[in-house]
C-alpha cells in the first residue's frame, strides 16, 4: 500500500477533526503558520482548549494592549463577570498564548512569539 506524503497528511488534518459530515469544528487560522503548525494548533484546540481559543486569546490581548485604558488594569480584580466574551481574565488569556507558544513547531512558535512580543511592547 503506498504511503501518503507527509505534507498531504498535515494538510488534511483539520478534516479529521469533523464530528459529523456537515458539522465542521472552528479552528484558529493564525496568519503565518505552516500547514503542520495549523494541524498542531487544531489538535491542541480540539484536545486541551476549545475551538478558536488561540485566535480569541490573541484578539483579546491585542484589543487590550491597544486600549488607552490598559494601564489602569489591576490584576487583583481580573475575574470580571466570568463570561469569556464579556470580561475575559487576562491571566487566562496569557496562559493560553503561552500554551500555544510551547506547543507549536519551532518555526511557527518563533513567528507567533514575534507577533506576541510586538503586542507586549505596547504594554
Amino acid at each position: 500500500m503506498p504511503r501518503r506524503r507527509p505534507g498531504r497528511v498535515r494538510a488534511d488534518a483539520h478534516f479529521r477533526l469533523r464530528t459529523h459530515p456537515t458539522e465542521v469544528i472552528r479552528i484558529s487560522n493564525l496568519p503565518g503558520l505552516s500547514p503542520h503548525g495549523r494541524a498542531v494548533l487544531a489538535y491542541l484546540e480540539h484536545t486541551r482548549l476549545w475551538p478558536g481559543a488561540a485566535a480569541d486569546a490573541l484578539r483579546i490581548w491585542e484589543r487590550f494592549v491597544r486600549s488607552p485604558y490598559h494601564r489602569i488594569h489591576d490584576y487583583r480584580y481580573d475575574e470580571g463577570c466570568g463570561v469569556w466574551e464579556c470580561c475575559p481574565s487576562l491571566i487566562e488569556v496569557q496562559q493560553i498564548l503561552t500554551t500555544v507558544e510551547h506547543k507549536l513547531p519551532r518555526r511557527d512558535a518563533r513567528r507567533f512569539r514575534r507577533r506576541v512580543r510586538r503586542l507586549d511592547e505596547l504594554w
